[in-house]
C-alpha cells in the first residue's frame, strides 16, 4: 500500500459558510475478525451514503492500531480508502506502542503536527506523544511554539481555530499550564478529542471540549460517529448511533447554551435559525417549533444541506427550539436546543478542563456514565 506522502485538502465550504466534520472515535484495530473492523466499513458505508454533502472533511482522534503494529494500521488503511471525504488524523497512545513513529507515518499521515484552514477557520492538529512512548504524554518546548505561533497568525488573520489533540490538555503530563494559559489568552472555539472513550463536552472559559465514543472497546452505549458544524461562531455537536436510519437534523444557528463557551454566553443570538440535514431518501419538509410560535417552515438554501427559516424579529424570549425534518420516504428526524436563560446556570468553574462538563445530554448521545479507560473505565 502506497504511503501518504502529503495533507489532503478539505472540500470546499459553501454559500453558507458553515464548516462541518465527522469524528470518528478512536479504532483500536487488530484483526478483520472484530467487531470494530466491521463497525468502522459500516461508518464509512453510512457516511458515503448520505453525509459527504455538507461535510468538509473526517477526523480519527488517534489509536487507530491497538498495539501501533503495521499490519494493524495497514488494516485501519485500506478501509479509510473507501472513504469519500478527505481524511485527517493524529497520533494516539496505542499508535506508539512499538516505540516509533514510522507505522503509523507509513500508514496514516505525513505529519505529527500540522495545520490546515477550512473556511474562516484554522485547525491546529497536535501530538500528545512528543516522544514516541504510550505514556510521554507531553507537547515538548517545538510544539508549544508552533501553537503559540499559530495562534497569533489567526488572531492576525481574524480567524477561529480549533485543536485536535489526543486528550485533554490536562491529562498531558507535562506543558498543561503553558497550554490552558495560551487557551485562555487565544480564546480558540474548541479543542476536539478522543482518549476517553466516551462522548463529553466540557462547558469551559473560553474553550469548548469535546471527545466522542471509540469505535473500539466501547464500555457505554453503540458504535457510531460525531458531527461537529461552526457556524459563524456558534458550535453544534451531536453523536450518531451506527443503526441509526432517520434524517440527522442538526440546529447549526443559535447555539444550544451548553455549546456557548461561558464567557461568551449572551453574544451567540442570531436573528434565524438554520439547520443542516442529511438523509439518504431526500428532505421534503423542514418545520420549526418555538415555545413561542409553531410549524415555521424552513427553506433549503440552493446547492447545500442547510435549511433556513425567515427572519425573526427576536429570540430575546424564547427558550428552546425544536426542528423535524420529514423525507421522502416517510422518515422523519429532529434536533432541539435550548437558548440561554437565567435559569440556566452552568456549575461554578472548576480549573481543571475536564471538570466543567455539561453531563448527560441522550439527545446528542450523551450518556454521562463517563465509561471509558480514564474516568470510570475498567480494564481498558
Amino acid at each position: 500500500m502506497k504511503p501518504i506522502e502529503a495533507l489532503p485538502t478539505p472540500q470546499p465550504v459553501d454559500v453558507t459558510g458553515i464548516v462541518s466534520w465527522a469524528h470518528i472515535g478512536d479504532l483500536h484495530i487488530t484483526t478483520s475478525e472484530q467487531q470494530n473492523y466491521t463497525d468502522l466499513h459500516d461508518i464509512l458505508t453510512q457516511l458515503n451514503a448520505s453525509f459527504t454533502r455538507g461535510l468538509n472533511f473526517a477526523f480519527l482522534p488517534g489509536d487507530i492500531a491497538e498495539h501501533g503494529a503495521p499490519e494493524e494500521f495497514q488494516l485501519a488503511r485500506s478501509a479509510l480508502d473507501r472513504l469519500h471525504l478527505p481524511w485527517f488524523s493524529i497520533v494516539g497512545d496505542h499508535d506508539v506502542h512499538t516505540r516509533s513513529f514510522e507505522p503509523f507515518h507509513n500508514a496514516v499521515s505525513p505529519a505529527l503536527c500540522y495545520v490546515f484552514d477550512c473556511g474562516d477557520y484554522r485547525f491546529v492538529a497536535l501530538n500528545a506523544f512528543a516522544k514516541p512512548a504510550p505514556d510521554s504524554l507531553l507537547l515538548g518546548e517545538d510544539q508549544l511554539s508552533f501553537l503559540k505561533q499559530q495562534f497569533e497568525d489567526v488572531a492576525t488573520l481574524a480567524k477561529s481555530s480549533v485543536i485536535f489533540l489526543h486528550c485533554y490538555p490536562s491529562d498531558l503530563k507535562q506543558d498543561y499550564e503553558r497550554v490552558r494559559k495560551l487557551i485562555g489568552r487565544f480564546c480558540p472555539l474548541l479543542v476536539e478529542m478522543g482518549h476517553t472513550h466516551y462522548n463529553e463536552v466540557a462547558q469551559d472559559e473560553p474553550t469548548l471540549y469535546a471527545t466522542t465514543r471509540s469505535t473500539g472497546q466501547i464500555e457505554e452505549g453503540p458504535a457510531g460517529f460525531s458531527i461537529t458544524n461552526l457556524d459563524h461562531g456558534c458550535v453544534s455537536w451531536k453523536f450518531r448511533e451506527l443503526q441509526s436510519s432517520a434524517p440527522f437534523v442538526m440546529i447549526t444557528s443559535p447555539a444550544d447554551w451548553r455549546l456557548i463557551p461561558r464567557n461568551s454566553i449572551h453574544q451567540l443570538l442570531s436573528a434565524s435559525i438554520r439547520v443542516k440535514v442529511w438523509s439518504q431518501s431526500p428532505i421534503r419538509m423542514v418545520l420549526a417549533d418555538t415555545d413561542r410560535q409553531s410549524s415555521i417552515p424552513l427553506e433549503r438554501i440552493p446547492e447545500t444541506n442547510v435549511w433556513l427559516s425567515p427572519v425573526l424579529t427576536s429570540l430575546d424570549s424564547v427558550e428552546a427550539i425544536r426542528v423535524t425534518a420529514t423525507a421522502a420516504d416517510g422518515t422523519a428526524g429532529y434536533d432541539e436546543i435550548q437558548l440561554p436563560h437565567p435559569s440556566r446556570r452552568s456549575p461554578p468553574l472548576q480549573p481543571r478542563d475536564q471538570d466543567n462538563v455539561v453531563g448527560a445530554w441522550p439527545e446528542r448521545g450523551i450518556l454521562g456514565t463517563q465509561l471509558g479507560p480514564n474516568k470510570n473505565g475498567r480494564k481498558w
